[in-house]
């Protein structure tokens, strides 16, 4: 089983540009797999939406939160990297253009030297939604759509795409990705929705254990799957759980990743407190709880 690790950037003066290089040559180092990046836009005040992972369903962070756009910080980290690959935890897809994401996708593959997963969700905000002026009902049967459009402007010379929510014709989405068929498209979300979006036409799934009990969670997905006449021991399949992180014990880490691999998850995504005054110390003790360091 891989371990990866999750950061968040811009979110206090201390975790700046400095911060995400420093942050991303030390896990390369230590041997994670690959740093994830979580996106929103804009943050509020206060939610009347449900925020899915907490137990009364408010967000658990603060009114001032602010983070870096995902796709920055995977490229600033990519410069100073060989072998870390990263992928957003994840990008909302739906609130974006079609074309737009293509555009940056492909250019951050091509920077990245090929070591960038899309991870893509439908968000739960519909105050973000209303923020950036996209409609929240029927955001799933848009991500579909964008889904589509996006590998159809990767693949094709001259792409027409006529669907509800985009449509284009004959469009050059010129250069194409290093990867043939473009970066892989990672479906995030926990519901039954998402995870039949990820066997449907996903690269990948993207779960997170927070208020699951991750056996159970896993055998719905594995049961989904093979409805649709797959696996997530597929090879060409990538099946990531994140792992929220507080104040766990070495120990604890240590169990929670036994738990996950003896499931079968190919990929643990640890989503740690790491402060910027102890990253290097703090990223070691959560490798060592992993087996990835001595």
């Amino acid at each position: 089983m891989d371990i990866s690790i999750a950061g968040m950037f811009g979110n206090s003066p201390k975790r700046d540009v400095g911060f995400v290089r420093a942050f991303a040559q030390a896990a390369e180092e230590l041997g994670f797999r690959a740093l994830s990046v979580p996106e929103h836009v804009v943050f509020f005040g206060q939610y009347e939406s449900s925020y899915p992972y907490s137990e009364d369903g408010s967000a658990n962070w603060g009114p001032d939160t602010g983070i870096y756009d995902p796709l920055f910080v995977c490229q600033v980290a990519a410069t100073v990297t060989t072998r870390l690959r990263f992928v957003t935890g994840v990008l909302i897809l739906p609130q974006r253009p079609a074309l737009l994401t293509a555009k940056e996708v492909l250019t951050l593959d091509h920077f990245s030297d090929g070591r960038f997963e899309l991870g893509v969700g439908s968000g739960w905000s519909w105050e973000e939604y209303g923020a950036l002026g996209v409609p929240f009902e029927q955001r799933g049967k848009r991500m579909d759509e964008y889904i589509e459009a996006i590998r159809l402007a990767w693949t094709e010379d001259r792409a027409t795409y006529r669907g509800e929510f985009v449509q284009f014709e004959n469009a050059v989405l010129n250069p194409k990705p290093l990867r043939p068929g473009g970066p892989p498209i990672i479906i995030g979300g926990d519901s039954k929705p998402a995870m039949r979006r990820a066997a449907r036409v996903g690269d990948g799934w993207y779960g997170w254990w927070a208020q699951v009990d991750l056996a159970e969670h896993v055998e719905t997905f594995q049961q989904i799957m093979a409805d649709h006449g797959r696996s997530p021991d597929d090879d060409d399949f990538s099946f990531k759980i994140g792992l929220p992180l507080a104040a766990e014990t070495p120990d604890e880490v240590s169990a929670k990743f036994e738990q996950a691999r003896d499931l079968g998850v190919g990929e643990l995504v640890l989503a740690a407190p790491i402060p910027a005054s102890s990253c290097e110390s703090t990223l070691l003790r959560y490798a060592q709880a992993c087996g990835l360091s001595s």
